[in-house]
C-alpha cells in the first residue's frame, strides 16, 4: 500500500472512532437516546491509542528536546487554552444554585468534592485542568490531549533507551499495562492521571509495535480481509461485556483482566480490518465522500470533541427537562452536528493559535478531500 493510501485509511478509522466517541456522549447525555453505543466502550479509546501508536515517528524530532517542545506546542498548550476556554463558558458559573445540579458530577483524583459555590467550581476545575489532566467540565473528552502528551512522551524516551527494538518496546508495553490494571484494581488515581497513562500507554506500543504486520495485512486479497473483520466482529462480541462505568479516562476497567484485554484487542483489530476492506472496495462517489468527511473529523478531532461535549453540556443542563423525552432526544443528535459544523471554520480560521494550526479559508477547513 502507498504511504498516501495508508495515512487516508487512518484517518477514516480515527475518524470513526471519534465519530463513535461523540454519539456515546450523546446517548450518555440524554436517557431516551439509546444508539448501542454502550458496546463500544471496550474498543473506542484503545483503537485511538493504537492508531496513534502506529503514527509514531521521531523523524523529524531527533533529540527528545526538541520532540517535548514540539509536542508541548500542538498538544500540551492547546489541552490547557481549551480547558481554560470552555471553563469560562460553563453555563454553572453563571447561574450556580439552578445549573450546579443538572451539571456532570466531578471526580479529582478519586474525590468526589461538595461543591457550595461557583467560586469553589472554579477551583476544582482547575485541580481537574492542572493536576488530574482531565480538562474542566465543559471540556472533558480533550483529557486524551493531555493523556496522549503524556504517553508520546514517555514512548520516545523507551523507543531511544531499547534503540526501537520492537519486543523491548512491547515488553515495556505490557508492563505499562499490568501496572494500570494493578491501580484500577486498587482504585488508585494519581496525579496527572498516570494510571490511565499506564494503560494507553500499551495500546499506543501494540500500535507501533504492529505496524509492519497491518502493513503486509493491508496487501492481502480483500476476500482474507472480510474474513478476518468477520473473526475480529465475532470474537470482539463474544468477549465484550457492556459495563455503565467502563472508562478508560477514570482507568476503570472492569473486573476482569482477561475479558478488558481480549475485548480491546479484538476491538481494535475489528475496526482496522474493516478500514482496510473499505480500501480495498472500488471508489464511488457517495462512498469517497464519507471517506473525506471521516477524513475531516480526524483532522478536526481536537474541536470536535470539545466542541460537541460544551453544546451537549448546555442542552443536558440548560434544557434537558424539555429535550430528553422519547423520539424529541435525538433532536439533540443535529444540534450538535450543526453547532459542530460551525465551530470548524470558527477554531481554523479565527481561534487557529489556541489549537496550535495554521489560519486556513473557510472552504479548506470543511473540506472532504
Amino acid at each position: 500500500m502507498a504511504n498516501a493510501e495508508r495515512i487516508h485509511w487512518i484517518d477514516e478509522c480515527k475518524g470513526f472512532i471519534l465519530l463513535l466517541v461523540c454519539l456515546f456522549h450523546v446517548e450518555q447525555s440524554f436517557s431516551n437516546v439509546q444508539m448501542g453505543m454502550l458496546h463500544g466502550a471496550a474498543m473506542r479509546m484503545s483503537a485511538f491509542f493504537f492508531l496513534s501508536g502506529m503514527l509514531f515517528s521521531n523523524r523529524r524530532h531527533p533529540d527528545f528536546k526538541n520532540f517535548a517542545r514540539h509536542k508541548t506546542k500542538v498538544l500540551l498548550i492547546p489541552y490547557f487554552l481549551l480547558s481554560l476556554l470552555f471553563l469560562a463558558l460553563d453555563p454553572v458559573l453563571y447561574q450556580f444554585d439552578l445549573f450546579y445540579p443538572r451539571s456532570p458530577k466531578m471526580s479529582v483524583l478519586g474525590i468526589h468534592p461538595e461543591i457550595q459555590s461557583a467560586w469553589q467550581y472554579v477551583g476544582w476545575n482547575l485541580a481537574k485542568i492542572f493536576i488530574a489532566g482531565k480538562s474542566s467540565v465543559g471540556a472533558g473528552p480533550i483529557w486524551f490531549v493531555f493523556n496522549l502528551y503524556c504517553i508520546s512522551l514517555l514512548f520516545y524516551a523507551v523507543h531511544k533507551v531499547v534503540k526501537g527494538r520492537a519486543f523491548a518496546i512491547l515488553i515495556f508495553g505490557l508492563l505499562g499495562l499490568l501496572g494500570g490494571w494493578i491501580l484500577n484494581r486498587h482504585h488508585l488515581h494519581l496525579p496527572f492521571g498516570m494510571e490511565r497513562a499506564c494503560t494507553t500507554f500499551f495500546f499506543f506500543a501494540l500500535g507501533n509495535f504492529c505496524k509492519p504486520f497491518l502493513l503486509r495485512l493491508s496487501g492481502k486479497n480483500i476476500f482474507f480481509l472480510i474474513f478476518t473483520a468477520a473473526i475480529s466482529i465475532f470474537l470482539y462480541a463474544f468477549f465484550e461485556r457492556p459495563d455503565p462505568n467502563f472508562s478508560i479516562m477514570n482507568n476503570d476497567l472492569g473486573k476482569n483482566f482477561f475479558t478488558f484485554l481480549f475485548s480491546s484487542l479484538f476491538g481494535i483489530l475489528s475496526v482496522v480490518s474493516l478500514f482496510l476492506v473499505l480500501n480495498k472496495l472500488p471508489p464511488f462517489s457517495a462512498f469517497e465522500i464519507l471517506k473525506g468527511i471521516l477524513r475531516n473529523v480526524s483532522r478536526n478531532g481536537m474541536i470536535i470533541l470539545a466542541v460537541h461535549w460544551w453544546i451537549l453540556l448546555v442542552l443536558r443542563i440548560v434544557l434537558k427537562p424539555e429535550l430528553d423525552k422519547p423520539g424529541l432526544a435525538y433532536l439533540s443528535i443535529p444540534i450538535v452536528l450543526f453547532g459542530v459544523i460551525l465551530s470548524i471554520p470558527l477554531f481554523r480560521c479565527k481561534l487557529n493559535r489556541l489549537i496550535a494550526k495554521d489560519k486556513i479559508s473557510f472552504s479548506e477547513s470543511l473540506s472532504i478531500r
